[in-house]
């Protein structure tokens, strides 16, 4: 691990919210495999706070007409019992009040 900007080693832990903001993000309406999808997917870009970088992650809860760029999120966790240390023990961001 290293840090992006000036390329030095990284070797403290910081802990950060499970809140952010949408940088970007892109709504799909087809699968993977070309097929229509029933219900859009969306992916987005969110800057975490209490950091200096992002994740790309799914968001959820949020009608897709209602994403826009700016939204303020939080991280919906898997149980404790079935989270791995892993990016998929987020299931999704869903918006949060102003």
């Amino acid at each position: 691990m290293f840090c992006e900007i000036c390329f030095s080693e990284l070797k403290d832990w910081v802990y950060v919210k499970d809140t952010g903001t949408v940088n970007t993000f892109v709504i799909s309406k087809i699968a993977t495999d070309r097929s229509p999808l029933k219900e859009p997917k969306i992916a987005a870009v969110i800057d975490i706070d209490g950091s200096d970088g992002g994740i790309l992650h799914m968001l959820g809860e949020v009608n897709p007409d209602d994403v826009k760029i700016g939204m303020k999120v939080q991280a919906v966790w898997k149980s404790q019992y079935e989270r791995r240390g892993e990016i998929t023990d987020i299931k999704y961001f869903k918006p949060i009040g102003d």
